[in-house]
This record gives C-alpha cells, sequence and structure tokens, in this order.
C-alpha cells in the first residue's frame, strides 16, 4: 500500500489529527486500494479518515466519511462480515478510540451519532443511536442515548438509560444528577449501584462501605431537586466534611444558598472556590447575578474579565456578561442572555436572566414564556418568583395565584414561596403598586 495504514493510527494516537486527516486523504484516494477486490479495507480506512475529521471538529465531513465507510461495510462479502463481527470483542466504542483492526457498524452509527449530537442534531442523533441493538450499547452509547431522549422531551426513556449507565458503572456522576433533577428518588437510585454487572469480579457496590459517601451524594442531589434545600445542604456539608475544599460540593452549596436568598453565605463559597481553583466556570453565572444583587461591580467586572479570559464559549460567560451590561444597555444584556441558551438549551440561569430582562423592558408576557424554561428544566424559587411577578405585571392575578400555591406546594418550609402568594394577594387588593 502507498500509505501505511499503521502511521495514519500513530499520528491519532499522538493527537496529531490534521496530519492523520491529510494522511487519511491520501489513504481513501490510494489507486492502489479497489472497491472490487476490498471494500473491507476501504471501510476501514474511512473510519481511521472520519476519526481523524472528528478530532479536528469537522463534524459534518465526519458523518459524511462514516457514511461511506458503512456504505462500504455493507457490500463485504458475508463470510468475511461475520468473521468482522465476531472479533470486535475488545474494541472501544469512543469515537476518539483509533484502533482500527476490524468494522462494527454500531460503533459507526454512534460515532455518527455523536457528530449530529455535538451540531445540536438531536434527531439525527437519535435515529442513528435507535439503530443499535440495546443489548450492544455501550456505557458511553447508553449516556448518548439518555442524553439526547432528555432533550427530546422523553423523559421515561432518559430516566431508563441513565439507569443503564448507572447499572454499567455507578460512578457515573452526572447520570445520578439527571435522575435526580427527573424526579426518581433517592433509593430507586441507590438499588442501581447492587445491580452493577459483576463483569469485572469486584464486590457489589453496596458491601463497601467506602463509597457510603456516594449515597449521601445522590441523596443530596435528591433533595436539591425536590426543593427541600435545607435538608440538600446538610447532606453537601456532610461530603465537605469528609472532602474538604472539594470544589464541586463548595458548588453546588454556593448555587443552592443562592437559589434560596443565603447571598452572603453564597458569596463566601464562590469566593472560596475562585481562591482554590481562579479557573472554574461552572456556576460562575450565579455568583455574577450575586454580585450584581449586592452592587459590587468593581468585583463583578473582574470575574466577567477573568471568564471572557479562561473561555468566552461557555454560556455561564454569556449570562455574566449580561449580568454586568444589564445597567448600561439592557437589549445588548438581553442578547447575551438569548446567546447563552442558544449554546445550552438546558442552561438555567440564562432563562432566569432573559426573564428579568424582558419584565425589566415591560415585556411581562415574553418574560413568562422565559421564566417557564427554566421553571421546565428545574423548578425553584427564582423561576417562581419571576412567573409571579411576571402575571401581576400584566394583571393576570388568577395565574400569578396559581403559580405562588405552586411555590408553596413545591417549598412548604419557604417563608419566600409563602412571601409570594403575599404579594398576589396584596396586589389584588390594591395594597400596593404593581411591578
Amino acid at each position: 500500500m502507498d500509505v501505511p495504514k499503521d502511521q495514519i493510527t500513530a499520528l491519532l494516537d499522538h493527537e496529531l489529527y490534521n496530519s492523520a486527516q491529510i494522511l487519511g486523504s491520501f489513504l481513501v484516494s490510494s489507486a492502489t486500494v479497489s472497491l472490487e477486490t476490498s471494500p473491507q479495507l476501504k471501510a476501514e480506512n474511512q473510519i481511521l479518515l472520519g476519526d481523524a475529521l472528528f478530532r479536528e471538529r469537522e463534524f459534518r465531513r465526519a458523518i459524511h466519511t462514516y457514511k461511506q465507510a458503512l456504505h462500504y461495510y455493507k457490500i463485504i462479502p458475508k463470510q468475511s462480515s461475520a468473521t468482522s463481527r465476531s472479533s470486535l470483542s475488545n474494541r472501544s466504542s469512543s469515537p476518539n478510540s483509533f484502533n482500527i483492526s476490524a468494522i462494527n457498524e454500531n460503533e459507526v452509527k454512534f460515532k455518527i451519532a455523536s457528530c449530529h449530537a455535538t451540531l445540536n442534531e438531536t434527531r439525527a442523533a437519535l435515529v442513528e443511536m435507535e439503530g443499535i441493538p440495546s443489548k450492544a450499547r455501550t456505557l458511553q452509547m447508553s449516556l448518548l442515548m439518555a442524553k439526547l431522549y432528555r432533550s427530546s422531551k422523553h423523559t421515561r426513556l432518559a430516566i431508563t438509560c441513565y439507569k443503564e449507565c448507572l447499572r454499567h458503572c455507578p460512578f457515573v456522576i452526572e447520570a445520578i444528577v439527571a435522575l435526580a433533577e427527573l424526579g426518581v428518588a433517592a433509593k430507586d437510585v441507590i438499588s442501581l449501584f447492587s445491580q452493577v454487572s459483576n463483569r469485572s469480579g469486584r464486590a457489589p457496590l453496596d458491601h463497601i462501605d467506602s463509597t457510603r459517601w456516594l449515597q449521601r451524594y445522590v441523596e443530596a442531589q435528591c433533595c436539591i431537586a425536590s426543593n427541600d434545600y435545607k435538608g440538600g445542604l446538610e447532606l453537601f456539608g456532610e461530603l465537605l466534611q469528609r472532602f474538604p475544599n472539594n470544589i464541586h460540593i463548595l458548588l453546588e452549596i454556593a448555587r443552592t444558598e443562592a437559589i434560596i436568598g443565603k447571598n452572603d453565605e453564597a458569596i463566601m463559597n464562590f469566593e472560596k472556590v475562585r481562591s482554590i481553583d481562579p479557573y472554574v466556570v461552572t456556576y460562575m453565572d450565579e455568583y455574577a447575578m450575586l454580585l450584581k444583587t449586592k452592587g459590587d461591580f468593581s468585583k463583578l467586572n473582574k470575574l466577567v474579565h477573568d471568564l471572557l479570559g479562561i473561555d468566552p464559549t461557555r454560556p455561564e460567560v454569556f449570562v455574566a456578561l449580561s449580568v454586568l451590561w444589564e445597567k448600561k444597555d439592557e437589549r445588548g444584556a438581553l442578547s447575551y442572555a438569548e446567546k447563552s441558551i442558544r449554546i445550552d438549551e438546558r442552561h438555567i440561569p440564562g432563562y432566569i436572566m432573559k426573564g428579568t430582562l424582558l419584565l425589566s423592558l415591560k415585556r411581562p408576557e415574553a418574560a413568562v414564556i422565559a421564566f417557564r424554561g427554566a421553571q421546565e428544566l428545574r423548578a425553584d424559587l427564582r423561576s417562581y418568583q419571576g412567573l409571579v411577578h411576571s402575571y401581576l405585571a400584566f394583571s393576570k392575578i388568577k395565574e400569578a395565584l396559581h403559580a405562588a400555591r405552586e411555590a408553596m406546594k413545591a417549598m412548604p418550609q419557604s417563608a419566600k414561596a409563602l412571601k409570594l402568594v403575599g404579594d398576589v394577594h396584596a396586589s389584588n387588593s390594591g395594597g400596593r403598586e404593581k411591578h
């Protein structure tokens, strides 16, 4: 062969993707590889090129190349096709795995789906993933399917796939958080840990004392998701004693304190996180909102400047920019909030900020839609407050009272939720001006 395939694999292994994809283009165009004599070789070459394109973030080209590989795969003589399938038990399904020794149709479909998912083409990604038999799905495949189903609002199917992830591996933290947010009870999540397959020969998780912290973590996330903020904070506090200065736990505590209005405590914890790791971006838009509420614009300016220098593509950065620009240019601030949602349609602070700005711009009907967007993702005190005040702004007293009572039902121990009912009654009786 004119182009040694193992050299492309070596380039991929060394993360030299640009060279790999250029060399790959020589490989697939080589005159010595003819379709008639070796469709399998053609397919393998296309997969190598597709992997290089994937890592170069040329997702459309990668999809096209992987589909060409599947086309060649389908015309491989049946005998060699069966042989290639039987030799794949140790292959990784990751799009970042380059050890191509044979062809696995399911893995190529997963790679195509991964490209579509990165391009926010959820429906196209699901079409590919649903073509993979459930018994053939790896952990990565199950997680991608769960995310796609959740994004498509197929909640029951998403829950099934997230549970399957935890049966593969109980430490898939994003599956734990997602199941909590989707309303699965802590005991049901924890029960999955004992169902972990014993392929590795290790003891089931529930027999290992050292992982009791994971059960506490599940309970904490389920408390927060069900608006039991006090219980969640207590459990996170216990975890913090065991894992002092744990950035993830400090961020969860700070965000929860921000939601329930413990602003000073939240600011202190956000500042502690930044002192440990000044390059953290997660939840820093929540911190920006707190700094604005406190009127500390010098810190807010510095925070936004720092975030822009860390990663200007993250949704948190655009929410922080929106917070910074709110006083100077509300319409400009609104465009930043909308940009954060375009980057990540599940980014709750983006919806909260968008609703707040629309209400300030005297567009309460549009504000209701934004706050409802936040509430559908995760109903918390702020989305209820935004809904009540938006409805009151255009005299929808009945709807405001319904939202306030929803808040009371969700958070019976919250004085701020109770105050929302009082706000509606006061507005309705003319006891105070509407905002």
